[in-house]
């Protein structure tokens, strides 16, 4: 593993820990300038930094005040933590099919999910791939539906040109480890819509008003002789602290260094595999200025001619060459055991009763379940030893051919 935590992010720790401050500062803390300077990097009006990407999806769903009962399309293959802030709000997800390809959401399988309870729609950038953003804003438009993009995958991945974060009312991104760029844990939420930051903000601030960017802050109330705190509304506390956004400031001053080195590590698994019988390299995409940006690279068994299972080759892999190939351990969210239990007794984790048209069944979205059983995704880090990644991409290409043998 490369180093790409260095001397940049130690001073500003060490700024944090001398000023005996770290709580979140106000104005003049890091936290705030990690939002401006995420605001003008994806061309955002509201920027709002929370402890985790868990937290910032949960926020970002409340911030559209949704009611109980109300539906949210969500895509069926992913991992769970999108689904879980729809139904942290009361909500209940609706999952719609995927493009096999890509495992992005299919504009075609949303419209057959809207139903006279459809609030939203969640979009997920899965593996730094933009999702086809023109057909899914012209369905919300039709259907007067919101969309968030979760962009915890998808840093600087362009569709048609324009950033993905930047489509939908509302946008979240994770800076959990694992990341284009980290601080350990944490996340934030982009908004140009004033309402949703602020109800972002109170969900995430225990229900008080700390707005910036000129909004006018609420007034405590004097009830019954008292004068209030200023808790508004129910609220987590989610607030992001001054050491994570140190450290997320330092990274975000990197963020093209990181992007390039993610670059390299792409180039070496496409040449290495683009002529390996049974394997498909990810999907080109073919729109013009459309780019990902890979947090892991997709690749895919090719079902006309090889019907093993990720999972199987990659025991082959450990078997026969000691190093694993990799299978995809996101898998269809609605067959997770939370999921499940819903199924089975027909109402939300909160109690909200499910429709009798809303099914979590296996094979609710065939294609999905098809295809994330012969996904292989491989970490493209930009800490990544691009040797060690070599290593992984041989195993798999020498099991494939020993497989077809």
């Amino acid at each position: 593993m490369k180093r790409y935590i260095g001397s940049e992010e130690l001073d500003a720790l060490k700024e944090v820990i001398e000023s005996q401050t770290l709580c979140r500062l106000g104005i003049e803390g890091f936290v705030s300038k990690f939002e401006d300077k995420i605001g003008e990097h994806f061309g955002r009006k509201y920027v709002y930094a929370l402890n985790s990407g868990t937290s910032a999806n949960e926020a970002m769903i409340a911030g559209l005040n949704l009611q109980p009962g109300d539906e949210v399309i969500c895509p069926a293959v992913n991992p769970i933590f999108p689904a879980l802030g729809v139904l942290a709000a009361g909500c209940i997800p609706v999952f719609a099919d995927v493009n096999p390809r890509t495992l992005l959401i299919s504009p075609e399988r949303i419209k057959e999910r809207i139903s006279e309870r459809t609030r939203a729609i969640q979009v997920v950038h899965h593996f730094g791939q933009p999702a086809p953003m023109d057909e899914i804003m012209d369905i919300a438009s039709l259907y007067n539906l919101k969309v968030v993009e979760d962009c915890a995958e998808a840093y600087d991945c362009y569709y048609k040109g324009k950033k993905v974060g930047t489509f939908g009312d509302a946008a979240m991104f994770s800076l959990q480890q694992s990341k284009h760029i980290t601080s350990g844990e944490g996340g934030f939420i982009i908004t140009d819509d004033a309402e949703i930051y602020k109800r972002v903000e109170l969900h995430s601030n225990c229900g008080m008003p700390g707005f910036r960017y000129n909004l006018r802050p609420y007034k405590p109330e004097v009830i019954a002789g008292y004068e209030t705190r200023g808790h508004y509304a129910f609220g987590h506390n989610f607030r992001m602290g001054e050491l994570q956004g140190a450290v997320a400031l330092a990274q975000l001053g990197k963020i093209e260094q990181f992007n390039s080195e993610r670059k390299k590590l792409v180039k070496i698994i496409e040449e290495e595999l683009k002529d390996c019988p049974g394997i498909l390299c990810a999907h080109t995409f073919t729109e013009p200025e459309t780019q990902p940006n890979y947090w892991e690279y997709p690749v895919q068994l090719d079902p006309k001619k090889v019907s093993i299972t990720a999972r199987k080759l990659n025991e082959i892999c450990l078997e026969k060459e000691g190093v694993g190939c990799g299978y995809f351990n996101d898998t269809v969210i609605y067959l997770e055991f939370v999921f499940q239990k819903m199924q089975r007794e027909r109402r939300t984790p909160f109690g909200y009763p499910l429709p009798e048209y809303i099914s979590y069944e296996p094979g609710t979205c065939p294609k999905g379940e098809e295809a994330a059983k012969r996904t292989i995704p491989i970490y493209v880090h930009h800490g990544r030893d691009p040797e060690e990644l070599r290593r992984q991409v041989h195993a798999l290409k020498d099991a494939m051919i020993n497989h077809l043998s």
